[in-house]
């Protein structure tokens, strides 16, 4: 899932700046893989804010990009609670 999910970090970043891939991560696609792993409240809210952020001025591409790294940190947040009730019962 990671692994997919990095690829189209990767694709969505190439089409936004219309460069090549490269075989590193650039900073944004690093800060977006941080944040999922993070999987926290406070990871969430820099997903969304940066998501703001692109949408203020004005890449809508970049709003849809952030928006679902903050979906995906949400959903793993969610599936971190449900195991971590699980153990402790």
């Amino acid at each position: 899932m990671m692994k997919r999910l990095i690829g189209h970090i990767r694709s969505s970043l190439a089409r936004l700046s219309k460069r090549r891939r490269q075989d590193g991560l650039t900073a944004v696609e690093y800060e977006a893989v941080c944040l999922i792993a993070y999987e926290g409240q406070a990871a969430y809210d820099r997903a969304r804010q940066q998501a703001y952020y692109c949408r203020a001025r004005g890449s809508e591409q970049g709003f849809r990009f952030w928006a679902a790294v903050a979906a995906e940190v949400d959903r793993r947040a969610g599936a971190s609670a449900k195991k971590h009730d699980e153990q402790s019962r």
